[in-house]
Parts: C-alpha cells; sequence; structure tokens
C-alpha cells in the first residue's frame, strides 16, 4: 500500500464474456485514473474474465465512499446490459424468475 493508505479493499468480480469484462474495464479506468481526492487510489485491472478493482483509502470513511461509488458504477453497467442486450448479470446468472 502507498504512504498513507492504510485501508484496503479488493473486489473481484466475474464477468459472463471477455467483450464485457473489456467494456466495463473500459469504463472504470477514468475513474481509477484521477481519483476525486488524495485519499483514495484505485486500480482496476483484467485478471481473465474476473474484473478486480482494489481500492485505498487513507481513512476508512473514504474506504466506503470509493467502495460505494465503484459498486454504484458497476450495477449501473449491469442495468444498462440488462437493458441494451438482455446480458444481464456481469457473470452471467440472472436473478429471479426467467
Amino acid at each position: 500500500m502507498g504512504a498513507g493508505m492504510r485501508h484496503e479493499a479488493i473486489l473481484r468480480i466475474p464477468v459472463s464474456d471477455r467483450e464485457l469484462a473489456r467494456a466495463f474495464l473500459a469504463a472504470l479506468l477514468p475513474e481509477a485514473e484521477e481519483p476525486p481526492t488524495d485519499r483514495l487510489r484505485a486500480e482496476v485491472k483484467l485478471e481473465g474474465r474476473v474484473l478486480v478493482i482494489t481500492i485505498r483509502a487513507s481513512d476508512t470513511s473514504s474506504l466506503r465512499a470509493g467502495l460505494n461509488s465503484y459498486m454504484s458504477w458497476l450495477k449501473a453497467m449491469e442495468s444498462a446490459c440488462s437493458v441494451a442486450g438482455g446480458a444481464g448479470h456481469p457473470s452471467g446468472s440472472r436473478r429471479g424468475p426467467a
């Protein structure tokens, strides 16, 4: 962890196909490259079809805010995929009745 970044969370999200994983990565990279505050750092990468988001923060409030932001963006992308092509859940599993 970087200096002053004492808290860390790692999200590992399996994505149903490689193209969708790349699209999610491309959507999140600008957020990781330009953090809104110096109290937070994020790294976004792909490991195969698994989207890995590492969030480091100087305090728990910043970590929570970062987690909330990335989870909200993921949910928005999931919803957009459902509406656009029925791809639905990033891992390919659908919730609720078919």
